[in-house]
């Protein structure tokens, strides 16, 4: 299927002598790649830990509504291709980001973990919950619900974490 998608996109790009749908097969290209991480994640979390699979699936699920909101975005002369589309593009995406981020997270959950290890990841996935709250809720408010300094905390907040589990990990071997 994805060998297909890309056959379809080079014969786009090679007969349509246009460069906006050169712009437009690249930008696609972003996307499949860019979500393909997030439904990845998803399928490891099913993986490595059955019992919070509904999570790895709601992950390639939301992966997969972000791919179609934005190849109708770069593609579509729709009414979904308007500021409506957009913003639902916008949100599926925030919603996949998310929920690949916390399948990556749940995925490396040990039950042997410490709980200053297990604490960490907690504080993490609720850290990267309230950035992907505040963010559809700027995006539904054109930016004017939530203020810049409480992104950027929230976002400061998630990334220490992200980074420290893996180091935590490390101290613990």
């Amino acid at each position: 299927m994805l060998c297909a998608g890309a056959a379809i996109l080079i014969v786009v790009i090679l007969t349509s002598g246009s460069d906006d749908d050169s712009a437009r097969a690249f930008g696609t290209a972003i996307a499949i790649a860019f979500l393909s991480l997030t439904a990845a994640a998803g399928v490891n979390l099913i993986d490595r830990k059955p019992e919070v699979a509904m999570i790895g699936y709601l992950a390639i699920l939301a992966s997969l509504v972000a791919l179609l909101a934005i190849v109708n975005l770069i593609w579509g002369d729709s009414i979904l291709s308007d500021s409506s589309g957009a913003k639902a593009a916008a949100y599926s995406l925030t919603v996949a980001i998310a929920l690949g981020n916390t399948s990556w997270l749940l995925a490396g959950h040990d039950d042997d973990d410490p709980d200053r290890i297990k604490l960490v990841r907690g504080a993490t996935v609720a850290m990267l919950w309230a950035l992907a709250i505040s963010l559809v809720a700027g995006i539904e408010g054109d930016g004017d619900n939530v203020s810049a300094s409480q992104l950027g905390v929230t976002a400061v907040l998630y990334g220490l974490g992200a980074l420290a589990l893996p180091l935590l990990r490390l101290t613990e071997s």
